[in-house]
């Protein structure tokens, strides 16, 4: 995230190198193109696909823990946060307990956020058929690259609060970053 107007350069410069290292679909950074140090940006974990949760979805701790450290040396431990999101799939609960492990073993912040890809709920038919569209496969066709269900709407903040009850921190940190 960018904190201020150094941090939303280095974020274009990071965005720019990531699509040289990779494509469009599967952006790639190597760490040389990190800017030393990397000021004005927030680090997330990112989603269930992100490097540190998807290392400990497949029980890599260790790998997990060496890559979050790794955040921390580059970002700086006030300028990283532990994400979680609960959209009700599978293993979502089981990764978010070993998120919040990790981030308290580092003692580094947690914060939760939702992958949004509609604005309400009811919209999700609608993203099915984009995605169909966008793969050129139908509906059924297009089943694996479609979203597991309808929960990846903005939700409101009491939602939220509800998904996230047992980490309270978790929610307070989204202010925290947004006064930021």
């Amino acid at each position: 995230l960018a904190e201020t107007r150094e941090g939303y350069s280095n974020l274009c410069k990071l965005i720019t190198y990531s699509r040289i290292g990779g494509d469009r679909r599967d952006p790639r950074l190597d760490p040389k193109h990190l800017p030393s140090p990397p000021g004005g940006l927030v680090l997330l974990t990112g989603c269930r696909k992100g490097r540190v949760p998807s290392l400990l979805a497949n029980e890599k701790g260790m790998e997990a823990e060496a890559e979050a450290r790794n955040y921390l040396e580059w970002y700086g431990p006030d300028n990283v946060f532990i994400e979680l999101q609960q959209n009700l799939v599978q293993g979502d609960t089981g990764r978010n307990r070993r998120l919040v492990e990790l981030a308290r073993d580092l003692d580094v912040g947690i914060v939760a956020t939702n992958n949004v890809h509609y604005h309400e709920r009811a919209r999700h038919r609608l993203q099915d058929c984009l995605v169909a569209i966008h793969s050129r496969k139908s509906l059924e066709q297009s089943h694996r690259e479609r979203r597991a269900n309808a929960e990846l709407y903005l939700k409101t903040p009491e939602r939220m609060a509800r998904l996230f009850r047992e980490v309270p921190e978790s929610i307070a940190n989204t202010m925290v970053i947004a006064d930021r």
